[in-house]
């Protein structure tokens, strides 16, 4: 009987710790009044909209890192930066 009870506790951890992970939250629905002004006003540059997409988890990152690398190469090819004369 203390076997039996032991195992049907044993297989009910088991199972939510398998179950547990797949749970999630969807990510369609509406977000409550308070939360949304809490969050702030929207980003206003690219480097903001990225970092409101790396947190929100739209983007990956890896992805975030690449974006932000080539809007570095594209800065410096529009503005070089120039080292002054010692």
């Amino acid at each position: 009987m203390v076997a039996v009870a032991f195992l049907l506790i044993v297989l009910a951890i088991l199972l939510t710790a398998a179950v547990l992970p797949l749970w999630r939250q969807p990510r369609d629905a509406p977000e409550p009044e308070d939360a949304r002004a809490e969050r702030g006003p929207e980003p206003t540059t690219l480097e903001g909209a990225l970092a409101a997409q790396l947190i929100s988890g739209e983007i990956g990152a890896a992805q975030y890192r690449v974006a932000v690398a080539r809007l570095a190469a594209r800065d410096e090819e529009r503005n070089p930066m120039s080292v002054p004369d010692a």
